[in-house]
């Protein structure tokens, strides 16, 4: 790997990478079976660069992982590229994180917030040609862990409340696939819509700790500004300030809140009177339903684990190819 380096600091640095040869991590299922397509058409682009690709593929989550990790860990890689949507980019950090080897990603998912970010061209023949001419940046990562002591890393949003609500009857519907999935969830989860108590400590154990409790609807904590393809939960979160963004829906009544949901994709949700924004380097979140059901952690569209959890932002952890500024 041929690195030239320069940066803001040394927790953002920037810099290029001379790609020989790249591991692409390809999810043929995802984007309702486009991925495998532009996985075809970016391997193609790829040798037109002169660039040797190892295609990798695991027969599980588990598997993929595993094949991520010997990826990164692997001297003669020089970039892992990730062909699929959030959820596989998610995988590919549980091993890139804080690593050296670089992570560029061909979009294929259904919402793409980690291309929407940082500005990656959706069609694989261009994302393609952003990787290969190697800019990488650093940014900063979320990292999630439970009482337990289990950790997991994420790039855009944790959540817990409605919108995990949603993810778990998401992830209960076999039909139908891709985003109307997702919006089906949400329209039966509004027939459930109700407050749930909750308990937010803000810099826990520092001077500027916060205690916060009481019923709230949806906790957002976002390293970047949206989620879901592109609601913009977070609207001014920056992925090189080391702060979390955290935005709270207070209790209120399923007509007001789909109200203010409506104007989730242009931002001004957290304008509207019952949405509080807060920001922190770490949240405390606990938040258990009515029913004694302890609602689950999300980040990047993954399930994690049941709260509580700590969310903490981890400056310089990531490190992806971008689109030159």
């Amino acid at each position: 790997m041929n690195d030239m380096t320069s940066g803001r600091n040394s927790a953002y640095d920037v810099g290029y990478v001379d790609l020989q040869r790249i591991a692409l991590l390809t999810n043929p299922y995802a984007g309702k079976g486009r991925a495998g397509q532009a996985a075809e058409v970016a391997r193609d682009r790829f040798a037109d660069h002169g660039i040797d690709v190892l295609t990798i593929q695991g027969a599980d989550p588990d598997g993929a992982r595993e094949l991520a990790g010997r990826m990164v860990n692997d001297p003669e890689i020089d970039a892992l590229v990730v062909c699929g949507g959030d959820g596989l980019i998610n995988l590919a950090l549980q091993e890139q994180a804080e690593s050296t080897t670089p992570l560029g990603i061909i979009p294929a998912g259904t919402g793409n917030d980690h291309a929407r970010e940082y500005g990656i061209p959706t069609h694989p023949r261009r994302a393609a040609d952003v990787i290969a001419r190697g800019f990488y940046t650093t940014t900063d990562l979320g990292l999630m862990r439970n009482d337990a002591g289990d950790t997991h890393w994420f790039g855009t949003i944790a959540c817990a409340g409605f919108d995990s609500l949603v993810s778990d009857r998401t992830n209960r519907i076999s039909w139908p696939k891709g985003q109307m999935r997702y919006n089906l969830a949400i329209v039966a989860e509004f027939f459930n819509f109700h407050s749930i108590p909750t308990r937010l400590v803000l810099d826990p154990g520092t001077a500027e700790e916060r205690v916060i409790e009481e019923n709230m609807t949806l906790v957002a904590m976002g390293n970047t500004k949206s989620y879901g393809g592109g609601m913009l939960i977070c609207p001014d979160a920056d992925h090189h300030d080391g702060v979390l963004d955290i935005t709270v829906l207070e209790r209120m009544n399923r007509g007001l809140a789909a109200l203010k949901f409506t104007k989730i994709f242009d931002g001004s949700f957290v304008e509207e009177a019952g949405v509080r924004t807060y920001r922190a380097k770490k949240v405390r979140i606990e938040m258990t339903d009515l029913d004694g059901q302890h609602i689950n952690g999300y980040a990047d569209g993954d399930c994690f684990a049941p709260l509580p959890m700590t969310v903490e932002l981890v400056p310089g952890a990531g490190r992806y190819i971008v689109p030159r500024p």
